[in-house]
């Protein structure tokens, strides 16, 4: 496999196989020229339907494209993670699979890597149900409130990190909604820019909002757990043994 990687895209897959073909090919042309070798991992979560097969056959097509599928279905965090561990690049990237996030807008994420560590899109004009935003809207207020958390979107997938945050992360189910978040309490700078938002135009969306509730409000709570007992980095000591 290539060697010097600068960039891991990766994505997490479920039942997406309408998607996948164009996504691929807008992905690639995307990341075509960009200064240093670049890699796409996606990660099948057990999908039910032909995605494993599509991603199988895009392989021959693209020699750069990496793919792993679990026995079971584990959820989306458990994918993000999975390709944590096996990309190799520089910096990540990370997208869902259902285009309603444009692969052209990595670019902007992108101009931001000397500024920040980590990036995050947010989403506007979001093409989403009302029910979907307004609990999103809930989400964050409450983040707020109880975590400080001023990050206006941790919901988009579309990020781009410095590889070397995941030695440091604590990783846990649902971690992906909370990554801006801890990423800042751990000292690295993090950097919010606008992206375009797509409505789904092929395949059903995953998101349901009553499971969603209540494992948003356990996590939230358990975040706050967390990041209160945070152990700093970087030590104060009044005196050091020289």
């Amino acid at each position: 496999m290539f060697k010097n990687i600068e960039y891991s895209v990766v994505l997490p897959v479920f039942n997406e196989q309408e998607n996948l073909v164009e996504l691929q090919r807008r992905l690639a042309n995307v990341m075509y020229n960009k200064s240093g070798i670049y890699e796409v991992i996606y990660v099948d979560d057990s999908s039910t339907d032909q995605s494993l097969d599509v991603l199988q056959r895009m392989k021959k097509d693209y020699l750069n494209l990496r793919v792993y599928s679990f026995s079971r279905h584990r959820g989306q965090s458990a994918a993000f993670y999975a390709g944590f561990t096996k990309a190799k690049g520089r910096w990540i990237i990370t997208l869902d699979a259902d285009l309603q996030n444009p692969p052209e807008e990595i670019d902007k994420l992108l101009a931001l890597r000397d500024r920040y560590d980590f990036i995050v899109g947010i989403r506007r004009n979001r093409s989403d149900s009302r029910v979907r935003i307004i609990s999103s809207r809930v989400a964050r207020f409450f983040r707020r409130v109880f975590l400080g958390d001023p990050v206006l979107d941790t919901g988009c997938s579309l990020k781009c990190f410095r590889r070397e945050i995941l030695n440091d992360f604590i990783f846990f189910n649902h971690f992906h909604r909370f990554m801006p978040f801890l990423v800042s309490k751990l000292g690295y700078s993090v950097g919010e820019v606008e992206v375009k938002h797509m409505p789904r135009t092929k395949g059903r969306s995953k998101y349901n909002v009553a499971n969603r509730l209540f494992a948003g409000a356990f996590d939230l709570f358990g975040v706050f757990w967390l990041y209160r007992r945070f152990i700093p980095k970087d030590m104060d000591f009044k005196y050091e043994d020289s």
